[in-house]
């Protein structure tokens, strides 16, 4: 039996599980552990988490190792995170948790967006992104506004993977990429953008030190190592956020090289080295976890949601099984249109009303003509991000895909022709985000980049239907059409107005 001589612990903190990954010097997976992790959603757009939540998800995943790993467990030299972007944890003058972190999905600071728009000027051109709900900065001037004595209590604000590193080692910090998505931060210049500070009346010293992923933020902590069973001062790296992490777990660390993680929502990332938002802020810009890197990236908030919808709306149960008869009936175009903006949209549009449309309909249509429609139109909007990304940099060679749609041969295959890309669906996928944090804990000890962040090995490629491409083009067309036609009949009814309160 092969001795270990030397592991790495990755660990991503997710909004629904947090996940630990040992790989070795040759980068093999060892061992993986995941635990289910609680979100508490006490009312309509509310959604948030303990912070504790994220350490004791830590601690359980890591017995897990312990347990199953032992020795590649005690061989651990160095420690990476990765985590949920945008969610934030604000700690009183002793480090504790002044009140529940609101999480990237919690829409509750929708308004306060708003004025972030129109008070602070230039505001999306120098954070890269138009204020959302999503992001820190509207959610701090809810706090604010809304819970007082919560703001007033607050000394420090962190981010879910730097709340967990301040356990592993003491130290307050965040890295380039976290505060990239808070809209804090200035992407060009990658530090603190004092203008939205001033704004909310948030001092800088209540802002972490910022670092490059690749750093080392600290040590282990004497107490905390004793606790997890591993050996004091393991230097632990500054990390990232998720979507950046999961491109160094992929190896994208070069400029143009791209991928698709197709969820219940989508991104479609190409990595950029230099900022360059484009004109309209369509698309977010945010600094990378690694130096001298940024990245743009398409966000699309309705992808494989689509799929259960129409599965649940036709009572498919057996979502494989309607896969199958979709790709049994060949490579061709849907008679069905659909607009997949069930949730809203952001890229391209930026439009939180924007509602879902089938179009060309007719009394022979079944649930095959339904799901291939869905199916084509969250590609076809993965094209719209294709298109703005292409346009500010080259998308290099094959484009990668991961997420739970990247499990269906069939998706992938339509989303390939109606892209004209070979799709590449990396091995281990599932846990890019764990890998990636390995990676940057490598760097951290000292590995060249180009050692640690090596390509992804290649599960199974997708090629486009070259005869199929033309046909889609053509889709393509109408589908870019459908959008303002069917905003421009909903504004002129009132239909807008009537149902923006009920279900944005």
């Amino acid at each position: 039996m092969t001795r270990i001589v030397m592991t790495y612990l990755g660990l991503d903190i997710g909004t629904t599980a947090t996940k630990a990954i040992l790989v070795d010097e040759r980068q093999s997976v060892v061992a993986t552990a995941t635990v289910p992790s609680r979100i508490d959603q006490p009312g309509p757009g509310l959604s948030e988490q303990d912070p504790e939540t994220w350490v004791d998800g830590i601690r359980q995943a890591l017995a897990r190792l312990r347990t199953t790993a032992p020795e590649p467990y005690a061989a651990i030299r160095a420690i990476g995170l990765s985590g949920q972007m945008h969610s934030i944890a604000l700690l009183d003058d002793r480090l504790r948790p002044v009140r529940p972190a609101l999480l990237w999905n919690d829409t509750r600071g929708q308004a306060q967006a708003g004025r972030l728009q129109q008070d602070v000027p230039g505001l999306g051109r120098a954070t890269g992104v138009r204020p959302m709900a999503s992001f820190s900065a509207a959610k701090l001037l809810w706090i604010r506004e809304n819970d007082p004595a919560a703001f007033a209590a607050m000394r420090h604000v962190l981010w879910a993977k730097d709340y967990v590193r301040l356990w592993l080692t003491g130290e307050l910090a965040t890295d380039m990429s976290d505060a990239a998505g808070s809209q804090l931060f200035d992407q060009e210049n990658r530090t603190w953008y004092n203008p939205i500070c001033d704004y909310l009346g948030l001092g800088t010293d209540r802002l972490p030190i910022l670092r490059e992923g690749t750093d080392r933020a600290g040590r282990l902590r004497a107490d905390v190592a004793r606790d997890l069973g591993l050996a004091p001062g393991v230097t632990v790296a500054t990390g990232g956020g998720d979507t950046p992490v999961g491109a160094v777990g992929l190896g994208q660390v070069e400029a143009g090289q791209s991928f698709i993680s197709l969820g219940t929502g989508a991104v479609y990332v190409t990595v950029q080295d230099g900022y360059a938002p484009d004109a309209e802020i369509r698309l977010h810009s945010f600094a990378h976890c690694i130096p001298r890197r940024w990245y743009q990236m398409a966000a699309m908030l309705n992808g494989a949601s689509c799929l259960a919808w129409v599965a649940a709306l036709c009572h498919e149960s057996d979502i494989p099984a309607l896969l199958r008869r979709v790709q049994g009936r060949g490579m061709r175009p849907s008679r069905v249109l659909f607009l997949p903006y069930l949730r809203g949209e952001r890229t391209p549009y930026h439009d939180t009303d924007a509602r879902g449309a089938f179009i060309g309909l007719d009394a022979s249509c079944d649930a095959v003509d339904l799901a291939r429609a869905v199916l084509e139109g969250v590609a076809f909007s993965l094209r719209q991000g294709q298109d703005l990304l292409a346009g500010q940099q080259p998308i290099a060679g094959p484009v990668a895909l991961i997420g739970g749609g990247a499990r269906s041969t069939e998706w992938a295959g339509i989303i390939a022709t109606i892209l004209g890309r070979e799709l590449v669906v990396p091995r281990h996928a599932e846990h890019a985000c764990a890998i990636g944090a390995a990676r940057l804990a490598m760097v951290a000890d000292g590995w060249p980049m180009a050692d640690a962040t090596p390509p992804f090995a290649v599960e199974k490629t997708i090629v486009p239907d070259r005869d199929a491409m033309p046909l889609y083009d053509e889709r393509y067309a109408c589908f870019r059409d459908l959008y303002p036609a069917l905003q421009s009949i909903s504004r002129n009814a009132g239909l807008q107005d009537d149902l923006s309160g009920k279900f944005s």
